[in-house]
């Protein structure tokens, strides 16, 4: 993990630390103005300098500049949208994936000048959750529509997509969906040959391996685990995930309930063959690994932090996020409600 230097920091940019933490754990935050109150849960970080982000009343934005401006890139007429997933393939490829009515999905090759609808669902009750991409390859998960979860996959960056529902992935449990919280309950978990692992909750919580070259019992491409987090109940369950190699981190819990700590991050180190309960602190709907041993966890009402592969966390800052995304360069990236983006300081 590079340690990253802020004194290129511009004036304007609130600085936010985090005192009485051991020397390890990220020094703070650096919060960043963006003119918007927008409810924000789609992040893709570039790297230390460029970044979108999306989220309600339309909202899709682009900066260039580590935060200082922020440019609106929304496409026409897509004022009542709500942008829950952003991934962006370099400075100018950009897919934002709108959640519900109209669940529709947008790409441009021009950083947002230009927009092209690569994928729609008219009907009624299509949600799409979220998007992961290894490389060009990639899939999109939406909730259940008569009995089968929603699947889609590509494998020219998101211009054409095919349906893979009923392939891929188990049949719900009753009332079993995703949370489009942060565009990570669904990541890759392989790149090569290309490994989805998806979250969910609702009913029970899972954790779902999947995709076309995965060999489980039965010939199936798909494998599961019940994951030891809260479950239950329509705002309880697994909200992301986040895998470095065999070692796989899960964070969720109760959003209407947010400073309950039971049930809220689990842990593996064998592939999420199986998996063990943590103390998260609280709700969590985001989570990524730093470094081989280090993770950063966000949530509404807080964040933390583990140097020992998610088996323990501390406390890390009040101030509550959505979502996560890590740059190419190790910078990292975090927005949430009343247009709050925040760029994490790490120690010297």
């Amino acid at each position: 993990m590079k340690t990253l230097h802020w004194s290129l920091l511009l004036s304007g940019i609130a600085l936010v630390g985090c005192s009485a933490t051991p020397s390890r754990i990220p020094a703070g935050w650096s919060l960043v103005p963006i003119g918007s109150k927008a409810s924000l849960r789609g992040l893709c970080a570039i790297d230390a300098d460029v970044a979108f982000v999306g989220g309600s009343a339309g909202t899709l934005m682009r900066t260039v500049d580590g935060g200082q401006t922020w440019s609106d890139i929304a496409p026409p007429g897509t004022s009542a949208c709500d942008f829950r997933d952003v991934e962006a393939f370099d400075r100018n490829q950009v897919l934002a994936m709108v959640a519900g009515q109209p669940a529709r999905v947008y790409r441009s090759d021009d950083a947002g000048v230009t927009w092209d609808i690569v994928h729609e669902d008219p009907r009624p009750t299509a949600f799409f959750d979220a998007m992961a991409f290894a490389g060009d390859y990639g899939v999109m998960f939406g909730d259940a529509i008569d009995g089968q979860f929603g699947l889609l996959q590509t494998d020219d960056g998101g211009r054409t997509w095919r349906d893979r529902s009923g392939m891929w992935l188990p049949e719900p449990h009753e009332g079993e969906a995703a949370f489009a919280a942060s565009g990570t309950c669904l990541v890759v978990a392989e790149s090569n040959p290309p490994t989805f692992s998806l979250v969910t909750g609702g009913g029970p919580a899972r954790m779902v391996k999947f995709g076309p070259a995965v060999v489980a019992e039965h010939a199936k491409s798909h494998w599961h685990r019940l994951l030891p987090l809260q479950s239950g109940a329509s705002s309880k369950g697994a909200f992301s995930i986040a895998w470095n190699g065999n070692y796989g981190v899960a964070v969720g819990g109760d959003y209407q309930r947010p400073q309950e700590r039971e049930g809220t991050a689990a842990w593996s180190n064998d592939g999420g063959q199986s998996w063990h309960e943590a103390d998260g602190l609280g709700f969590r709907s985001a989570v990524i690994w730093l470094d081989e041993e280090s993770l950063l966890s966000v949530g509404s009402h807080g964040a933390g932090w583990s140097g020992d592969a998610g088996r323990s966390w501390a406390s890390f800052c009040d101030y509550g996020f959505h979502c996560l995304s890590a740059g190419r360069d190790g910078s990292v990236w975090a927005c949430g409600s009343d247009g709050r983006i925040g760029r994490l300081l790490l120690p010297e």
